[in-house]
This record gives C-alpha cells, sequence and structure tokens, in this order.
C-alpha cells in the first residue's frame, strides 16, 4: 500500500514540475509576442509618416520610409 502513495506522489510531483516548466515557457512567448507587436507598431508607424522618438532622447534626424520617401 505504501509504494502505491509512493509512487502517487512522485507522479504528483512531476506532474506540478512539468505544469511549472509550461508556465515559464509561456510567460517567455508571451513576452516575445509583446516585444514583437511593439516592433511592428513602431514600422507602422515609421510607415505611416509618425515621429517615433529615440530612445536615448536625441534630436530627431531625418527619416525615410519604406519607399524611400522623407517624412
Amino acid at each position: 500500500m505504501d509504494e502505491r502513495i509512493d509512487r502517487l506522489v512522485t507522479l504528483a510531483e512531476q506532474q506540478h514540475a512539468t505544469v511549472v516548466a509550461q508556465g515559464e515557457q509561456i510567460a517567455l512567448l508571451t513576452q516575445h509576442i509583446g516585444l514583437l507587436t511593439q516592433s511592428v507598431v513602431l514600422l507602422l508607424g515609421e510607415e505611416a509618416g509618425a515621429p517615433v522618438a529615440d530612445p536615448d532622447g536625441e534630436a530627431a534626424t531625418k527619416r525615410t520610409d519604406l519607399d524611400g520617401v522623407e517624412y
């Protein structure tokens, strides 16, 4: 009887470890999707002619869209 209980506890611990690992993977994938979404939004904003602030705060330089037109 004790062997079956030990086996069930071991299986429960393994399942818990699997669920934790899957949660970490989901969190990492969510972060990557957020960064990709942010990149796409910035690219679409530049294509539409919206000025995008530089992260280092320097003065804006002349920019061109994907067709080479300055804005």
